[in-house]
C-alpha cells in the first residue's frame, strides 16, 4: 500500500516508521497543511491508497484537508488525535472520515485498520442496488441519501444510510455494536465507544422531525444493540 500521513510531531512520525509491520507499504510524510495542499488537490492523490491526517496541526486545520480530499476522492482517511468525545468523533465521521484514532498510536492497529479499510473499500466499489424502503410512514431513500415523507425532506451522511441499511437488510432482527460498527464504520467496536450512541440519536432526531410514531421502530436492544422494526418496502 502507498499510505499519505499528514502528521507534524517528528516524534510520532519517526515511531509510525519504526513501527510500521508491513515492508512493503510506502510511507509518505508531510508535515501540514500547507504542504499538503499540493498533494491533495492535485493528481499526485490518486497515487496512494490512503491517508492519515491529524485534526490538529500547526499551520491548519485537518477536518479542512478531509472535506478538500471527499470533494475529488473516496480514498480510506483515517483521522488520529490527542483527544476527543463521542460527539467530536461523529462529527469527524460526518465530515467524511473512515476511521478515527487516538494518541498515543498503537502502530499495528493503524496498520491493521488502514489495511481493512483498503480491503473493504475495494471489495464494496462493486455498488449494490440502490436500496428504497419505508421506515414507518417515513421512506428512505439510500441513493439520495434522504428521509422523505410526502414533501418534506431531511438528509443523510453516508454513515447515517450506512446504519440504517444495515438495520433494514435485517429488520426485526437484533443488531449487535460490533456488527454495526464492521458494516457501517468498517471497524471493530471497543467497549464504552459511543460514537455509534450519537449516530442512532441524531438518525432519531431527523425521524422525529418527519413523523413522531416512526421513531419507535428504531429501536434500542438493551445489551445488544440496535434493531429495525419491519415495516415494508
Amino acid at each position: 500500500m502507498d499510505i499519505l500521513i499528514i502528521e507534524d510531531d517528528p516524534a510520532v512520525c519517526q515511531t509510525i516508521r519504526n513501527a510500521w509491520p508491513s515492508p512493503g507499504d510506502v510511507l509518505r510524510f508531510v508535515s501540514g497543511y500547507n504542504q499538503s495542499l499540493g498533494l491533495i488537490l492535485g493528481p499526485e492523490l490518486a497515487f496512494f491508497d490512503a491517508i492519515v491526517v491529524d485534526i490538529h496541526l500547526p499551520d491548519g486545520d485537518g477536518l479542512s484537508i478531509l472535506r478538500s480530499i471527499r470533494r475529488t476522492s473516496s480514498l480510506p482517511i483515517v483521522m488520529i488525535s490527542g483527544w476527543g468525545t463521542a460527539e467530536s468523533r461523529a462529527d469527524v465521521f460526518d465530515v467524511g472520515a473512515d476511521d478515527y484514532l487516538m494518541k498515543p498510536l498503537s502502530v499495528r492497529e493503524l496498520q491493521a485498520r488502514i489495511a481493512r479499510l483498503v480491503s473493504v473499500r475495494a471489495s464494496t466499489s462493486r455498488a449494490a442496488a440502490p436500496a428504497i424502503f419505508q421506515i414507518g410512514k417515513i421512506v428512505c431513500d439510500l441513493q439520495m441519501r434522504r428521509l422523505r415523507r410526502h414533501d418534506r425532506m431531511v438528509g443523510l451522511t453516508d454513515t447515517e444510510g450506512r446504519i440504517l441499511g444495515y438495520l433494514h437488510e435485517n429488520a426485526g432482527r437484533s443488531c449487535s455494536k460490533s456488527a454495526i460498527y464492521k458494516h457501517a464504520f468498517f471497524r471493530e467496536y471497543l467497549s464504552g465507544d459511543k460514537t455509534l450512541d450519537v449516530y442512532i440519536g441524531r438518525l432519531r432526531a431527523k425521524l422525529a422531525s418527519l413523523d413522531k410514531d416512526s421513531v419507535a421502530l428504531l429501536q434500542t436492544v438493551r445489551g445488544s444493540g440496535y434493531k429495525l422494526e419491519s415495516s415494508g418496502s
